[in-house]
């Protein structure tokens, strides 16, 4: 069985609590690795399971650990392994595209310029932008964007980046860029599997529904790169 691995004990990295430093505020020597330990498993948990459901409750994480110390657990470890795989990377997908979907369905009804594509790409143009637009799989995209998750919250932005349309770039991206030219505007609201789709990627949860404002300010073809972008 996978085991669900919340921090690794052997990859430790106590910067704090190195050879030929101070013992923390008046504590023994074994004590100072106690609690060089506690933060080392606190910030495992904020940054590994936190970042996979952040509502997740302080208090009982804490009674887990207790009780888990004190051979007082009131379930097994393998049982336990098996209940955290199923919940992180079958029930919370499951849940998270469920809401992606109605939260996609709403602007779909409530936004007539939204428009779909074949493939469930959802645009809304906002500036069509010149004659100039994206086409070569080998061109580099000069954008500025915002990108946000269905509650609002922003997870990436960048005020001027250059961009490869086809090496890396979200499906999403790729299919939405080629429709506005430089200069243009455009709104991306874009399912999960022209995104990240079961995978984690740090404030993006599993199968999330992904929101970009995107504005196209040049389309740096392979002729012009190596040779300045401007025209």
């Amino acid at each position: 069985m996978k085991k669900f691995a919340m921090f690794a004990i052997a990859a430790l990295t106590l910067a704090s609590c190195s050879t030929g430093t101070k013992n923390i505020k008046n504590l023994s020597e074994k004590d100072s690795v106690a609690y060089c330990l506690g933060i080392d498993f606190g910030k495992g948990i904020k940054q590994s399971v936190y970042q996979l459901d952040s509502t997740l409750n302080y208090d009982i994480i804490m009674q887990g650990l207790k009780e888990g110390w004190n051979g007082e657990e009131q379930i097994n470890i393998e049982d336990a392994y098996a209940f955290l795989n199923d919940y992180f990377y079958v029930r919370v997908p499951a849940r998270n595209l469920e809401e992606s979907t109605a939260f996609l369905e709403k602007i779909a009804k409530e936004n007539p310029n939204v428009k779909v594509t074949d493939s469930g790409l959802m645009y809304e143009i906002i500036e069509t932008g010149n004659e100039v637009k994206p086409s070569n799989a080998m061109d580099q995209l000069l954008v500025s964007y915002k990108g946000t998750l269905k509650d609002g919250q922003v997870f990436d932005q960048n005020d001027s980046i250059e961009l490869p349309l086809g090496r890396g770039m979200i499906q999403g991206w790729e299919e939405g860029l080629k429709f506005i030219g430089e200069g243009g505007k455009i709104n991306l609201y874009i399912p999960s599997t022209l995104g990240y789709g079961a995978q984690a990627r740090g404030k993006i949860k599993a199968n999330d529904a992904l929101v970009f404002e995107v504005e196209l300010h040049q389309v740096i073809t392979p002729e012009m790169q190596g040779k300045g972008s401007q025209r």
